[in-house]
């Protein structure tokens, strides 16, 4: 147990919207499905041409169905990646899309009227009416839970995305070298290489300048005899 929780990488998602929109889809998808199989069998046995609208809405909610299971066990073995489950989001919303709005063509006159006997004769005619709406209830379930799982996995990707560089920034900033001791360099400078002995210890010592005006020794090299003036006469 230990090795598996260590294996495991940590789930970005939140958990109570990640489940929640996913069960939304898994109940819309469920409901499709059944009420989609219900009318095929229906026309089938009645020998009647089943309609496009109804084999590409069965198809979108098996492969909603397929989706979130195989989903479902990336996330409780490894981790769900938030880029994989964006793609599959993106691809389901388009064919949700496009399903709904094939169905509100095929059935708007149907949804427009009431469900009574007036409409539909018996009591088979308003069961399919209601039937009918169902489908259409739960098929726009399927296309706003569908959204708003993508939505959530747009913003969980972009999160992971900024923790991902922050991460990268921080281990670019641990490899660096670590600034250099400027004052063990400065004293270095002053040490041989060969004895790490002091240069200035090697140097001679030179004399201490002299401060003040030095005077040049011509100056005292004159005549200081006296003869006397008559010697001269």
């Amino acid at each position: 147990m230990a090795s598996e929780r260590i294996k495991r990488a940590p789930t970005h998602y939140p958990f109570i919207p990640f489940h929640f929109l996913r069960s939304a889809q898994l109940f819309s998808s469920l409901v499709v499905s059944c009420i989609m199989l219900y009318f095929i069998s229906s026309l089938k046995r009645d020998h009647y041409q089943t309609p496009w609208t109804f084999l590409f809405l069965l198809s979108v909610s098996l492969l909603t169905l397929i989706t979130l299971t195989t989903t479902l066990v990336l996330h409780i073995c490894s981790s769900l990646n938030p880029r994989l489950d964006l793609i599959l989001n993106a691809g389901l919303f388009m064919a949700w899309t496009i399903s709904f709005a094939m169905l509100a063509w095929y059935s708007g006159s149907t949804l427009t009227h009431v469900c009574n006997r007036d409409n539909w004769k018996d009591d088979m005619g308003v069961m399919v009416c209601r039937v009918y709406k169902a489908l259409f209830g739960f098929a726009v379930l399927g296309v706003v839970s569908t959204l708003l799982a993508l939505l959530l996995d747009l913003y969980v990707f972009r999160q992971a995305t900024k923790r991902g560089m922050y991460n990268a920034m921080e281990d670019l900033d641990s490899k660096r070298s670590p600034t250099p001791n400027l004052e063990g360099m400065r004293s270095q400078e002053f040490l041989d290489v060969n004895d790490e002995h002091p240069l200035s210890a090697q140097r001679p010592a030179k004399a201490p300048k002299q401060s003040g005006y030095e005077m040049p020794a011509e100056q005292f090299e004159y005549d200081t005899g006296y003869y006397g003036g008559h010697a001269e006469r």
